[in-house]
């Protein structure tokens, strides 16, 4: 799992800068936002900004796993001592 996290973590770093600055402007359909009807397709969304929400979605996933750890007793990994 460690290592397929790490991967994903890798590829998408790699997909980023292979766009450069001027691609990061690119817009794209967002692919989290509804597809209402009436509605001509996906909202659009710059790639840096798609790049911004995920990274900040990462950390809201950790911050759920330490509360998960703590109330079972454990200690979060980047919590604990160095070893």
């Amino acid at each position: 799992m460690i290592a397929y996290v790490k991967k994903s973590f890798a590829d998408g770093a790699a997909a980023i800068k292979s766009k450069g600055d001027k691609g990061l402007r690119e817009v794209v359909g967002d692919p989290f936002a509804e597809d209402l009807p009436g509605n001509a397709g996906k909202e659009q969304i710059r790639l840096i900004d798609l790049a911004h929400a995920l990274n900040q979605h990462s950390g809201e996933c950790y911050g759920q796993l330490t509360v998960y750890y703590r109330a079972a007793g454990m200690v979060p990994p980047e919590s604990g001592p160095a070893n």
